[in-house]
């Protein structure tokens, strides 16, 4: 599948409502804090924030960041960090593409990789990159805590989607596990992504372990 040849700003911030279990109980960002270098490879820095209000802190805390450095040629993952906290849930976890030795390398393991692998964050901006149509099947190698999942997202639908910034037209997008057909949905995430050329992710809806998660977007600060 082609690439649109999108060029990301330094400096956008896309901020999001967080509505756990359908209450509005969080705060949630995704920035482009600008270019760095990764081994000598010019990479995007990106960086999700997702924080639950102070009410609601006292039934389920949640204090979750990621960072991702992206090929700012491939649009593929050169490193990812997490911090997550989520209720009693703690989990710390970072790890490093060798992309030209084949390896993703964390703090216990050395794990074979294919080329182009995704990360959380960096599968969002991949995808914000590519010429979509309806039908269209995308294929993702994610890599998470030490484990290679290919699968696929597979472009469902066109939807209209009302936002506090205005009505947005999306592709729904639908992620599948690779099982070598496509033949049930095992993902429990959607993705809307606007059709014009920016490719915003405006809304996010995901089953986590504390219930429902939906993430849905208040506004973009742009670049000076």
């Amino acid at each position: 599948m082609a690439q649109s040849g999108h060029s990301f700003l330094i400096g956008e911030k896309l901020n999001y409502s967080a509505w756990f279990n359908f209450i509005k109980g969080g705060e949630s960002s995704l920035e482009l804090l600008g270019i760095e270098e990764i081994n000598g490879i010019s990479t995007y820095h990106i960086r999700s924030v997702t924080e639950s209000l102070p009410f609601f802190d006292r039934f389920y805390k949640v204090r979750d960041y990621m960072d991702s450095w992206i090929d700012t040629s491939g649009r593929f993952s050169h490193r990812f960090s997490k911090s997550l906290r989520e209720g009693r849930y703690r989990k710390k976890y970072s790890v490093d593409f060798d992309h030209q030795a084949g390896l993703a390398i964390s703090k216990n393991n050395r794990n074979s990789i294919p080329d182009m692998v995704q990360d959380g964050l960096s599968m969002f901006y991949y995808v914000r990159t590519l010429d979509l149509t309806v039908g269209d099947i995308v294929e993702i190698n994610y890599f998470d805590n030490d484990s290679l999942r290919p699968f696929l997202i597979k472009v469902d639908k066109i939807e209209s989607v009302k936002t506090p910034i205005g009505e947005m037209e999306c592709f729904v997008l639908a992620p599948y596990l690779e099982t070598g057909k496509l033949l049930k949905h095992k993902s429990k995430v959607t993705i809307y992504l606007s059709t014009d050329p920016r490719r915003i992710p405006v809304m996010i809806s995901n089953e986590a372990r504390f219930g429902s998660l939906i993430l849905k977007l208040e506004s973009i600060e742009k670049p000076n």
